[in-house]
């Protein structure tokens, strides 16, 4: 690689450049982080664009990817050129509709971008989070992730678009910055047992990162991700490479019932339905086949098949419902939340049995 043979599209951030040599040098993001001296978080954002590329960053960048400092300081010249005649070519009204579908004091909060000062900054800043041209190519992009039918056809879909596509990006940022074995459908399927009995444990400190690792060294990175406000997604899948799935999770409702089964329904969208689809899971009914399939599957691997059926028998005692979950090696909260989507229990009934989440718990496992 050498400066005078580079010749990138606008829309390929510097942060691409660097994604693509780490994994040719089998370079983590906290490889790259302890290499150039700073933070995770510092790392996240010079691969999602936050942080361009001054003298001494690209000093360190030649040092821990290769390539040389004026190569690199030349990358971000160039970018930020293309970028800015990319975000004046769009019309104002044009740029004025697009920015009102897109979450940006979320986005901002949950530190996904700067803080824009005015329109202009705001339109290059969401060109350059999305990766995108004009807002016409957001929307082919974005419009067509979803396999809810439902969802595509809903009158709230412009407006549920933009939270949902800001999730989604920042999730693909997430899953870039994960450590992964290459994609292995054998190995995925090997540990869903040993997935299925994390579910027996109370603290997400105590189950998550498990979770995160078992699925890694099956090339699935599990972004555990919270959804802007506007955002009603419970999960997502979708293949970011032949090499690497992903699996969003919003932890919606923050309920370990909601929780398992989601994360089991992702888990069966990665190993039933091929590379080429994202799927975007909402709490709503399925009506796309592909969809009730992975239903079936987390159900059927929270709850055996063959004990499906003694669900019924249950009732409504939590004696009951405390020895079937016993038997099946489940929480017995997983066993109500089944119940009651069988329609076998109200919404109501027994939910004393199940345990609840915090964002702080999370947060703190996640670290």
């Amino acid at each position: 690689m050498s400066d005078g043979i580079f010749n990138p599209d606008w829309f390929s951030r510097p942060g691409d450049t660097i994604s693509t040599l780490m994994s040719r040098r089998g370079l983590s993001a906290v490889g790259l982080a302890e290499r150039l001296g700073c933070g995770r978080l510092q790392v996240r954002d010079i691969l999602a664009g936050m942080t361009p590329i001054d003298e001494g960053l690209a000093d360190g960048l030649a040092e821990a990817v290769g390539g040389t400092s004026s190569f690199w300081r030349k990358r971000q010249t160039t970018y930020d050129r293309c970028l800015s005649r990319a975000a004046d070519a769009v019309p104002v009204k044009t740029a004025d509709d697009w920015l009102r579908h897109i979450p940006l004091n979320g986005m901002v909060s949950s530190g996904w971008i700067e803080r824009p000062a005015g329109r202009a900054q705001a339109l290059r800043s969401c060109l350059a989070y999305f990766g995108v041209i004009d807002p016409s190519e957001w929307h082919r992009r974005y419009a067509a992730v979803c396999a809810d039918v439902a969802f595509r056809t809903s009158p709230t879909f412009e407006s549920s678009l933009g939270p949902l596509s800001a999730w989604l990006r920042q999730a693909e940022i997430g899953a870039s910055m994960m450590s992964c074995a290459k994609w292995d459908r054998g190995a995925l399927e090997a540990s869903l047992g040993c997935l299925r009995k994390l579910s027996l444990l109370r603290e997400p400190s105590k189950f998550l990162p498990r979770l995160q690792s078992i699925c890694a060294e099956a090339g699935v990175a599990v972004v555990i991700l919270r959804a802007p406000q506007g955002c009603r997604a419970s999960g997502a899948t979708r293949f970011v490479s032949p090499d690497r799935a992903m699996v969003v999770l919003s932890f919606r409702h923050l309920s370990e019932d909601h929780f398992w089964f989601t994360f089991f329904h992702e888990v069966g969208h990665v190993l039933l339905h091929g590379q080429s689809a994202t799927f975007v899971d909402l709490d709503t009914a399925a009506t796309d086949e592909r969809e009730r399939e992975a239903n079936a599957f987390a159900a059927t691997t929270l709850v055996p098949a063959a004990r499906q059926g003694d669900m019924a028998t249950l009732g409504g005692r939590s004696q009951h419902v405390l020895r079937f979950a016993a038997s099946v090696g489940i929480s017995p909260g997983i066993v109500v939340g089944q119940m009651q989507h069988q329609g076998l229990l109200g919404p109501a009934n027994l939910n004393f049995l199940k345990r609840r989440y915090t964002w702080e718990a999370i947060e703190a496992a996640l670290a």
